[in-house]
């Protein structure tokens, strides 16, 4: 930078002095080349003052590499499991007691050909029905016949002779102070063919109904007619 101020003013001075001269004598004084080129190796370029360093490369600051923050993995949501609705737990209960002796009403069935007094040598034996007995003869003696009136051949392996028949209980009186029980039947009795079935048919009835005590006198119709006369018109 200081040469080239150097050189500027030399070659400001040497145009200077051309003028000054021109002004003094008519014919210009025009530097000879010589002149300029002297000037010129006069100023040589300045030395460096030192030779600069290499700029030390700035060693980067090292900063911290932020670690990739964790992705939290999603993880599938388990749907609930569908809870069945509780229930009550069924409360278990002891079966009532049978009724045995004269607390149960009992119907009465035959066992055939055991050499018994009834019939053709035959027996009439009582079936428990598993039914208590209420203390009242009218409705015990109902319950028992409805329950010996049934369509049902064979009873606890016994023969129910009455099965063909369709017999209903109408209605049940008993006269506890004279011992009188009156039965009201209705419906058709229908004879098996056996001569020995309605002799059965009577002890099955009448001995049902006497399982109860008080009763002395049994009057039963059937569609109005002595039921006793028309299992015995076979005999």
């Amino acid at each position: 930078m200081k040469a080239h101020v150097l050189l500027f003013l030399v070659i400001a001075s040497l145009i200077l002095g051309a003028c000054t001269s021109t002004a003094a004598s008519p014919q210009a004084v025009i530097p000879s080349p010589s002149v300029i080129a002297a000037a010129t190796a006069t100023v040589a370029p300045a030395e460096p003052t030192g030779t600069p360093s290499p700029t030390q490369a700035s060693t980067p600051t090292p900063t911290a590499t932020q670690e990739p923050s964790a992705t939290p993995t999603l993880t599938a949501s388990v749907a609930p499991s569908e809870t069945s609705t509780p229930t009550d737990t069924p409360t278990i209960t002891a079966a009532p007691p049978t009724p045995t002796g004269e607390d149960a009403i009992y119907i009465y069935a035959i066992r055939i050909g055991d050499g018994g007094p009834i019939a053709c040598g035959d027996s009439v034996v009582p079936i428990n029905t598993g039914v208590w007995r209420t203390g009242d003869v009218e409705s015990d003696v109902r319950t028992a016949l409805q329950r010996l009136f049934v369509k049902q051949q064979y009873i606890a392996g016994l023969i129910n002779p009455a099965y063909l028949s369709n017999i209903q209980v109408d209605s049940v009186d008993f006269k506890a102070f004279q011992g009188i029980l009156s039965i009201r039947l209705s419906g058709t009795y229908v004879r098996s063919g056996d001569r020995c079935d309605d002799r059965r048919v009577r002890e099955q009835v009448w001995s049902t109904i006497r399982q109860f005590s008080g009763i002395k006198t049994i009057d039963i119709l059937l569609n109005g007619n002595l039921l006793g006369d028309i299992l015995a018109g076979n005999e």
